[in-house]
């Protein structure tokens, strides 16, 4: 009967053994899955970040424009020719103006993001 009793007992720290291995897989697997979740989610925001600088890069460029244009610091020709790329914070921008067309064109860049913002004005 004793025998009985002592062989039960080795068989079920078996089973709790396995048990316990099964429980911290389990919860390793958990782990592992919320670090990749949590990884994507902060690059994801990072780009969200980069793309919001890059579109205020793009309109620093069409301010830079307007002045330049309020101003004609140069004749038609100097200001036809892209400008920069001029570095701000994080990024740069370029601005082009094509006076046949009235248009302002100006590309924000940050990290390898671009935005582009044109501009239709009237020259009055």
């Amino acid at each position: 009967m004793k025998d009985k009793v002592k062989n039960n007992i080795v068989n079920n720290k078996g089973v709790v053994l396995i048990s316990v291995i099964i429980v911290f897989l389990t919860i390793a697997l958990i782990g592992a899955t919320l670090v990749a979740f949590f990884s994507s989610v902060n690059i994801s925001s990072r780009n969200s970040v980069d793309e919001i600088k890059a579109l205020y890069l793009a309109e620093a460029g069409i301010a830079y424009a307007i002045h330049l244009l309020c101003y004609q610091t140069g004749s038609h020709e100097e200001l036809a020719k892209p400008k920069g790329p001029f570095q701000l914070g994080d990024g740069t921008y370029i601005v082009e103006i094509n006076h046949f067309q009235s248009l302002i064109t100006s590309i924000g860049e940050v990290n390898g993001i671009k935005k582009t913002i044109q501009l239709q004005y009237s020259a009055l």
